[in-house]
Formats: structure tokens, sequence, C-alpha cells
């Protein structure tokens, strides 16, 4: 059995598994050193601890017969570390840092706070950490300074192991950028409990998505790459993040979809929808959400609405944007740390939108991805003709025609409208007794009140023709116009202001 006295450095004892990780950190001027009676520095698990399943840091071993109690390690994230007393009502002063996150909650039996704490000061110390804020008892501030203890467990709350508390906090300059450490030490009964947290600065990389604005050509041709039958399913125009792993995806041809839009009107889309759910380990949403917004960037898109963490309200309202935006429509645990995004590029003659929502749970993210091409209905691949006009009236009263044009702004019926009035003189002339209203639909665009003038004259235009060319009697049409009145669709897309340009027949009884 190995001596209680301290954290003893055992080199020598690396696994081979382990060496690059020691690399890393010799190379970012963190020593280690050779065994003392005393604590110093770890690198690996000594020999003995049932440790399998949750690794030591590789600066900082467990306290000799320490059980790991739970183990957390995000690749990069932002973190908040005590740097004063606990004040009341749990007020702490943070300093918040940034890089890979490693924390762990060790668990210690019949042994003392105090010969805790002073090894791993000692280890600290020898490792050339200098303390940035300590303190023991009750100059850890109200209650024992549990507050602090709470900010590091990763269960938000150390329990009855703020008695007889010890706190440090250090830093240590590398070329690579500064580590911090924090171990808040506290007793309960004859235990002792260490929470423990390492921020390793490192700077945050941006390249790991990709946006292929080629992608916005549809291609039937399978992605060629490792894997090829999993990434062929993900969207053309943009990558998943390194090590994300599909959870569900859709794709439907010509859909409605209402993007939540926190602080303006929602956004009712239609086009082509696919939605995407990617699950991804031990990483932050920072670092995540960073990389797609810097891919998007650069692709040129532009931001509609950017949320960070409670930018956009408290959880329960974050949590409901990401439950609007999930293939689910829940993003169930997923919904800590929150990010939502979303952006717009206008290309090929269509506006593109990509929202997403990166939310947390424990040390994983879960991406929940849109992607909106808008576009108009394709209306000729059902053909309106006297026949299936005659049918829409019997059914619901009123039948859409899409096929009547008109220049912007202006009621003079264009010669490419002939077919659908040619129908439209069919219907009539086959029933004699079919009397019709002839209502005029435009979009929001302008004056409304301009719009339902303008839908009127259209009307009446559409009227003009059908007495005029086509000798149908005056006494089975009346022309109206209701301008913006009645959409068919939303007035925020190319696509669903076409769909607001209408003519529409009602029955007249």
């Amino acid at each position: 059995m190995r001596s209680p006295a301290g954290i003893i450095v055992q080199a020598k004892l690396i696994c081979h598994a382990a060496r690059s990780i020691f690399s890393h950190f010799m190379s970012q001027g963190i020593r280690m050193f050779k065994p003392t009676v005393l604590s110093t520095l770890l690198f690996a698990a000594l020999v003995g601890n049932a440790h399998a399943e949750y690794p030591d840091h590789p600066l900082f071993a467990s306290y000799p017969n320490a059980e790991i109690e739970r183990y957390e390690r995000i690749d990069y994230d932002q973190f908040e570390l005590p740097n004063g007393p606990a004040g009341k009502n749990d007020q702490v002063s943070k300093l918040t840092v940034q890089g890979e996150v490693t924390r762990h909650s060790y668990d210690i039996k019949e042994t003392s706070s105090l010969q805790i704490a002073k090894n791993y000061q000692q280890a600290a110390e020898k490792a050339g950490f200098s303390w940035v804020f300590k303190c023991e008892g009750a100059a850890c501030g109200d209650s024992d300074g549990e507050a602090i203890g709470n900010q590091l467990a990763i269960h938000d709350s150390v329990y009855n192991f703020h008695r007889k508390p010890y706190y440090f906090l250090g830093k240590k300059d590398t070329p690579q950028g500064p580590v911090y450490v924090a171990w808040y030490i506290g007793t309960y009964e004859t235990d002792t409990r260490v929470s423990q947290v390492i921020v390793q600065g490192k700077p945050l990389k941006t390249d790991l998505i990709q946006v292929n604005l080629a992608g916005l050509k549809t291609s039937d041709e399978p992605t060629a790459q490792a894997d090829a039958d999993d990434l062929a399913l993900d969207h053309p125009l943009l990558s998943r993040y390194p090590g994300a792993e599909l959870e569900r995806q859709q794709k439907i041809d010509t859909e409605t979809f209402t993007l939540p839009m926190p602080g303006k009107q929602p956004l009712s889309l239609q086009g082509d929808l696919a939605q995407h759910s990617y699950d991804i380990k031990q990483v932050s949403t920072l670092k995540v959400f960073e990389n797609y917004q810097h891919a998007l960037q650069k692709a040129g898109f532009t931001e509609q609405v950017v949320c960070k963490l409670t930018d956009c309200g408290n959880d329960e309202a974050m949590q409901k944007v990401g439950d609007a935006v999930a293939l689910h429509k829940d993003v169930y645990n997923y919904h800590s740390k929150p990010y939502y995004l979303v952006s717009k590029l206008t290309a090929g003659g269509q506006d593109h939108y990509v929202a997403l929502y990166i939310g947390a749970y424990e040390s994983a993210v879960r991406v929940q991805q849109v992607i909106i091409s808008t576009k108009a209905v394709q209306t000729d691949l059902v053909k309106a003709d006297a026949s299936e006009l005659k049918r829409q009236l019997e059914t619901a009263g009123k039948a859409l025609i899409y096929g009547i044009y008109f220049d912007t702004g202006k009621a003079d019926v264009k010669p490419e409208s002939k077919a659908a009035l040619t129908e439209i003189a069919k219907l009539l002339q086959q029933n004699a007794s079919l009397k019709l209203y002839v209502v005029g639909h435009t979009d929001d665009t302008g004056n409304s009140q301009a719009n339902q003038q303008l839908s009127e004259q259209r009307a009446k235009a559409v009227v003009n023709a059908l007495t005029g060319e086509y000798k149908i009697s005056a006494t089975r049409l009346e022309a109206h116009g209701v301008g913006p009145y009645a959409p068919a669709s939303n007035n925020t897309s190319a696509a669903g202001k076409q769909l607001n340009r209408r003519v529409e027949l009602v029955q007249k009884l």
C-alpha cells in the first residue's frame, strides 16, 4: 500500500497510451517531477487505483485511494472560476476563462481536508503555479464557501461536503496559453470530497465546418468519402462537425416551416426542407457554435438572429426555441448552455435559410439543424382544366387560379394568361347556371389600401376579358378585390408572395 503522506509522482509507471498526452504538456512548459515522499504532480493513475472508467488528469492525479465519483472533459468551453469568497445569497466573484475544461469529483475516506489540501497546494507550487485566490474555513465566505464548491462541482452541488473547506485557484502561463487549476476540498463526517477543475488555455479552432455553395445545385450523386452512405444523408450545403453522429434526418420537397425568431415575428417559409439532428461527444456548445457561425459568415450568409446562452430569454424560453426546430419537436435534456442562429443567403434566385439550435447535456452536445431553400409551389403539376375547376367549386366552394398574369403594380391581363382564361370560359359555357365572384388577391408589399384597389382592378380586368373575348354574360360575373387580407401563404419570402398573388373563383348563389 502506498504511503498516504501525499500525491506521489510515478512517471515511470506511465502507460504507453498516455505518452502522447505527457509530451503535449511538456511542450507547453508544464514540467513533471521525480518521485518525492510528499505530494507533487502525478501524470498517470497510480498502480492499484481502480479508475479504468474515468482517467485522472495528466497534470494532477488523484490522492492515494481516492475514488473518482464523477468525471467530465469538454474539448473547448467557457468556465467561470470563483476568485473571491462567497457572499450572501451565494454571490461569488468569478474569473471567466476558456479552453479545454476537465472536471473531477473525488471521494476520499477517513482523511482530513487539511492533509489533502496541503498536498495539492505543495504539488501546484512545485509545478510553478501562482495563486490567484485561496482560502480556508470561514475565510471562504458565507456557509463555509459552499457556493464556491457548487460552482466547481459537476452536479452543481457539493451537497454536505463543505465542512472545514479549502479552496485554491492557481494559474500557470505556458506558450500555448494559461493553465488554470481550481480545487474545493470539503469534508462530511469522516470523508472528504475534492472538486477539481483544470482549464487548459488554447486557441479555438474555427474551420471544422465547411459550407459548399455548389451543394445548392441538386445532385443525386453520393458523397465519395469514407462512410459515404452516412455522409450522403447530410445536406450538401453544410458539412457536419467532425466526429458528429447523425441521430435523425428528414428531407421534404416543398414544405412549409416556421422558424422562431426571438425578438421578432416568427419567419414562415416555404421550400425544400431538410432537418438533421447530430450528437457530438466531449465538446462544448460554444466551440460547435463558433465553428458553424464562422463557416456561414465565411460563405457570405447574413445573420438574421443570434442567441447566445441567455441573450434571448431564460432557460424555458430557449428550450421552446429548440423544441420548435427539433425533429422530435423536443430537445429533451439537450438545452443546457444553448446557442441559436438563423442565417440567410440569396443565391440562384432562391433564399436559403440555415437555422441551428445547439444545446448540451452533461458532456455531450446535440445540434438541431434546419435548412430551407425557398421556392414557390410548382403549380403546373396538376392541370386546372374546366372539369378540375368545377370539382374545386363543388368541394371547396372556390377555385384558385395561378395562371393569370399581370405586370407589377398594373391591372392589364398579360397574353400568357390565355390558357387559364380559356378554361374559365369553358367552365362557364358548360355550366349555364353557374355564377361566379372573381376575387383578386395581392401580397402585402407596399400600401395595403393601394393593394386592395389594385386587386379589384385586376378582378375587373379578368371579368372584362371573359365578357369581351369569350362573350360570357356580365350578369354571371362579379368582380371584387381583397388585397393582402386573405393570404394563402407568408409574405416574408418570394415564394410565399407568389402564392398570395392570385385570382380566386367563388361560386355565387
